[in-house]
């Protein structure tokens, strides 16, 4: 959405709005973006709504409906945030950069992505968060803006590692295949054919753990052994690492493989079927390599398989949360009530759904 129809936007219905963004799931990349590798992710048609209006005052008022909270602030008198408290970094953001609004707002808070589940519930609330505290300063703003600016929000703020990949997905909307190297870009890719199912364990996840393993034991052998995986070069890998070490680098050359490849059937528009038995390969790899799903996930994407997927995966970080399978079209439905009598959540998903928006609503706030 470009400042043009920001600005009719304002005029139609003047501080009084409703801002949402989506969530997303990984299609293929997981853990290879820290390697500046790419990665291939889709908006879905799961969203959190923020609805604000302007006050006379200087307060901010966020009720999160969801969670039954209510927080408070005065915009003359910000407190640091703790760790991971994007709703409060973003107010500094705007701040320092001269985007926040002049008076207060109340502002309520509902999600349909499920919560720390690898879906990018958390990046979807910050990228709307960002876009109502800019809207009703009235700075003009596209998705790449915003993308960036919840990203400074999530990750800068706190001088955290991470990348802009779920801001700019959450942000733009649609089927992205995310570039970090030479210079970070993002590229449009056909709609996936099939129907698609995401499948929230209930497990919470064990991010912290999952990166120790995943992520920065992965970096320091990489670096002790030399290869650039850009470019295929692997020179003799160190004669004192262990079984794990080895398996842990194959598991890192499989997924570059197989997320190359799927990459390459969403370019071209493959079948489903094709599309599934590579997210299938990709989830091995994730759980068998790197370690990162848990049995509960593989046993419900056995599960899924058994129930008509083509194939499917684990989304995210891993160590719990969420996974996804894709159906043949129209064959989904089994699954879905299938899955309704164990102890999981089911959402049936559409992909490459908008990004970030304002929409006007009739009701007060």
């Amino acid at each position: 959405m470009g400042s043009g129809r920001f600005e009719q936007s304002q005029e139609a219905f003047g501080m009084k709005l409703q801002v949402s963004a989506p969530g997303r799931i990984c299609l293929f990349g997981e853990h290879q973006d820290y390697f500046q590798l790419p990665v291939a992710a889709s908006a879905i048609d799961l969203r959190c709504r923020l609805r604000g209006h302007a006050r006379s005052d200087r307060r901010v008022e966020l009720h999160l409906l969801d969670l039954d909270e209510v927080h408070t602030w005065d915009l003359d008198a910000l407190p640091q945030p703790q760790p991971r408290n994007y709703w409060l970094a973003g107010l500094h953001v705007a701040k320092k950069e001269g985007w926040l609004p002049a008076t207060g707002w109340t502002c309520k808070v509902t999600s349909t992505i499920p919560q720390q589940a690898g879906a990018s519930s958390s990046s979807a609330l910050t990228v709307a968060w960002c876009a109502l505290i800019a809207s009703l300063s009235r700075q003009a703003w596209n998705p790449s803006w915003v993308a960036q600016a919840a990203w400074r929000t999530e990750v800068e703020f706190f001088d955290e590692p991470g990348g802009m990949m779920d801001h700019a997905v959450c942000a733009s909307g649609g089927v992205q295949r995310i570039r970090f190297a030479p210079d970070f870009r993002c590229e449009e890719l056909p709609l996936p054919s099939g129907d698609w199912l995401l499948i929230d364990s209930v497990e919470p996840k064990d991010t912290l753990a999952i990166l120790q393993r995943a992520k920065h034991r992965r970096m320091h052998l990489l670096q002790e052994w030399g290869a650039d995986l850009h470019v295929g070069y692997e020179p003799p890998r160190p004669v004192h690492w262990s079984a794990d070490d080895h398996a842990l680098m194959n598991a890192t050359g499989g997924i570059r493989v197989v997320s190359e490849r799927g990459t390459l059937l969403l370019e071209a528009s493959a079948h489903e079927l094709d599309l599934g038995q590579c997210l299938t390969v990709h989830h091995r790899w994730l759980s068998e390599g790197l370690k990162v799903s848990t049995p509960r996930i593989d046993q419900l994407l056995e599960q899924a398989m058994q129930l008509g997927a083509c194939g499917g995966k684990i989304n995210g970080s891993g160590g719990g949360g969420t996974a996804f399978a894709v159906f043949p079209r129209g064959q989904r439905a089994r699954a879905v009530e299938a899955f309704k009598t164990q102890e999981v959540t089911v959402h049936p998903i559409a992909l490459g759904e908008e990004g970030v928006r304002i929409d006007s609503f009739a009701e007060d706030c």
